[in-house]
């Protein structure tokens, strides 16, 4: 037996090595499935939120295209221009404000125009629009009746859309505001930016399927199918198709097909990865495809499990080799003991490499997504970001794209200056500050003004904060355009004053209903008191004028004289200046208002009910809320007379919910026309002529409603007339 194992002895170590080689490639191959499938789930993940993102940044520039659309459209020079075009048709000198704001954002808008309704022009800047799809646009924002983007449309070879906002004279749709954007200016600013890997790019489809953004001009405008097929018609395009029918049913997700890089003049066919996601633009959507090469994100998995694979086998060879010496020299036993120390060595060695390979592949791979991830967020952020030196040069070490963009300057030409040459705010001295303030508080806002190429400046906030990179000290400043907050804070402001004159205007026109109640209210005891002093005079005449007469007349004409004082404090109440909130029950507020008004109601023949099974404490402004009341009981007083109602009543009903407070005014008026109830509460809209009707009352008594006493007011017809009902918190 032992001459028979000493015959086979070598192949008995060659069979075991192998066997062992065999499970060292299986194991490794499980290894490799296993990593690159969740290398594979990871990389979807951060495709997919990128695409997301992406979507995002692209649907908010148009929703913010729209928005200050619908702000420009209720400024007020614009609306006093346009009514004075309207009014005769002139349009010299008017407008100037788009001009304005076509000059505040020229980086983004092709022209701004102004058009009627049936497309003729009423103002353009700086060029005329020639296109016709105006005409198809205005068709479907008459049917919407409201802010919109239009199609996609092809002008001298290039790919364009407008915005729009519809434009109301007389509450009648009579014209259409709108602004060009060129497809191109949306790609350089969100997509180009993108990369995904060495050959990854980002492009975008609309809902049809129609390629508009992409690297490769080549299809630009046709479906992306039908490009395809016509550039490769040899190759199979179904999974691509695939994907595209859930595109355009506004899916997001990740697929996975072959395609080419058209950058490859080889056409060789490869795997792709494609994140994609809707990004909402108007009433319809666009689709944000971000395709990234399959073996870029699994080649280094191969190479590192063939590397582990050789160096086992290595690892084996040796350890066959030592094997055999083993049995040529196993009378020695000093060269037997050194075998076996060198072999747990190796071992060790071998598990030591393994352990470093798996932890190299681990840190390679965190660091290979970290840098992508930073690398994106960085390029497509929609702020300026600077990275400067904290020294006293100030050097400007690495910008985003949006620099670029903004400033004018190449990013070569940007790495050469200084951050002085383009800060308008910030010198030596004031740097050396910035950098000690930074370091101590951990970050810090100013505000600054950034010079661009041709005298452009551009006024900025800044976010400052300390990177140490490399052992140096690095400063970090994201950079934000603050022209159109300042453009608001300036519009706010001018709200605020049109408000306080609306509101002054509200008072003047409650001020003369209450002189004019005042009025009715004083005229018995006037009467009262000259009927007094005819008596007295008459009793002095036939000597009939003694102490208990005087005195009973006395007694008459101090009651009277009361009533009237009493009438002027209820008018000084209405009118009390002063803002200080306190606490009052809502009953003194109902009852002093129909008190004002109770001479109207008298004389109109007009039936009050008011309906307050439990008083409530409230905190706030009495003399405002009284305000309010008065305007819509007042409305409701000539609502009444106007018509001509045979049931002529006004009912007050006020109740409490939880911490709420409901205050129901309904009237017999007749109601009003359906078309009016949306503007009731607008500013200067009336359904009375000019001369009884301003359009403050209602404006003003939601005003402080919603402002004061953080609540909500809504008018809807109900039964035979209006009913507005007043909520707020107690």
């Amino acid at each position: 037996m032992k001459k028979i194992l000493d015959k086979y002895k070598y192949a008995m170590i060659v069979i075991i090595a192998l066997i062992v080689m065999i499970v060292i490639i299986g194991v490794s191959y499980q290894n490799y499935v296993k990593i690159q499938n969740k290398v594979i789930e990871i990389e979807q993940f951060q495709l997919l939120s990128l695409a997301e993102t992406l979507a995002k940044s692209v649907e908010n520039f148009f929703t913010n295209q729209q928005h200050n659309l619908e702000i420009l459209s209720k400024n007020r020079t614009f609306v006093k221009d346009y009514s004075g075009f309207s009014s005769d048709g002139n349009q010299e000198d008017l407008f100037k404000n788009l001009e304005d704001y076509y000059n505040i954002q020229s980086e983004n808008i092709e022209l701004i125009r102004l058009v009627k309704i049936d497309g003729t022009e009423i103002y353009s800047f700086p060029t005329t629009d020639y296109t016709n799809e105006i005409l198809t646009d205005i068709q479907q924002i008459e049917l919407k009746k409201l802010p919109d983007v239009g199609a996609i449309y092809n002008d001298a070879g290039k790919l364009f859309l407008n915005v729009y906002q519809p434009i109301y004279y007389k509450y009648e749709l009579t014209a259409v505001l709108y602004i060009k954007i060129k497809v191109d200016t949306v790609y350089l600013n969100f997509i180009a930016p993108v990369k995904a890997g060495e050959k990854g790019y980002a492009s975008v489809k609309d809902s049809d399927g129609t390629l508009i953004m992409h690297p490769n001009s080549y299809g630009i405008g046709e479906d992306i199918i039908e490009v395809r097929m016509r550039a490769y018609p040899d190759f199979d395009w179904s999974e691509l198709a695939a994907l595209v029918e859930k595109q355009k049913n506004k899916e997001s997700g990740v697929g996975i097909y072959h395609s080419l890089w058209f950058t490859d003049n080889d056409q060789l066919r490869i795997k792709k990865f494609s994140a994609y996601a809707p990004a909402n633009i108007g009433s319809d959507f666009w689709i944000v495809n971000i395709s990234k090469d399959y073996l870029e994100v699994v080649s280094f998995l191969k190479n590192r499990t063939y590397t582990i694979v050789i160096v086992n086998f290595l690892l084996l060879l040796v350890f066959v080799t030592f094997g055999l010496l083993f049995y040529k020299f196993t009378k020695d036993k000093a060269i037997i003991e050194k075998e076996r120390a060198l072999i747990i060595e190796v071992k060790a060695l071998n598990e030591a490499l393994e352990y470093d390979i798996s932890k190299r592949i681990k840190l390679e791979s965190e660091l290979i997504s970290s840098k992508n991830k930073f690398e994106n967020i960085f390029e497509s952020g929609s702020d300026c970001i600077f990275v400067v030196s904290a020294d006293r040069s100030a050097q400007i070490l690495e910008v985003n794209y949006k620099v670029e963009l903004s400033l004018g300057y190449s990013k070569e030409q940007l790495l050469t200056m200084s951050y002085f040459d383009i800060s308008s705010r910030v010198q030596m001295d004031a740097y050396y500050k910035l950098v000690q303030d930074v370091d101590i508080k951990a970050g810090i806002t100013f505000e600054d003004e950034l010079h661009g190429i041709d005298d452009k400046v551009i006024p900025v906030e800044i976010n400052a904060r300390i990177m140490n990179n490399e052992n140096q000290t690095q400063i970090v400043m994201i950079s934000r355009d603050i022209t159109m907050k300042r453009l608001f804070d300036k519009e706010m402001e001018e709200n605020k004053k049109r408000e306080a004159l609306m509101i002054y205007q509200s008072r003047l026109a409650a001020m003369g209903e209450m002189i004019g109640n005042i009025a009715h209210q004083w005229r018995q005891p006037l009467s009262g008191l000259a009927m007094i002093y005819n008596n007295i005079i008459d009793a002095y005449k036939y000597d009939e004028l003694d102490e208990a007469y005087l005195e009973a007349q006395g007694v008459r004409h101090a009651d009277l004289v009361k009533f009237m004082s009493s009438t002027i404090d209820d008018f000084r109440f209405f009118f009390d200046p002063k803002t200080e909130k306190r606490d009052f029950l809502i009953s003194s507020v109902s009852d002093r208002t129909l008190d004002f008004l109770k001479e109207t109601i008298r004389l109109n023949n007009i039936e009050v009910t008011v309906k307050l099974e439990n008083d409530v404490l409230i905190n706030g402004l009495p003399n405002q809320l009284s305000q309010v009341l008065f305007s819509i009981i007042k409305n409701a007083i000539d609502a009444i007379v106007q018509n001509n109602t045979e049931e002529k009543k006004i009912f007050l009903d006020i109740s409490r919910t939880d911490e709420n407070l409901t205050m129901t005014i309904l009237d017999s008026g007749g109601g009003v026309d359906t078309n009016f109830l949306p503007k009731l509460f607008d500013a200067y809209f009336t359904t009375k002529d000019e001369q009884t009707g301003t359009g403050l009352g209602l404006y003003i008594s939601k005003v402080i409603i919603e402002k004061n006493f953080k609540g909500n007011i809504n008018a809807a017809n109900k039964e035979n007339g209006l009913c507005i009902t007043i909520n707020f918190p107690i």
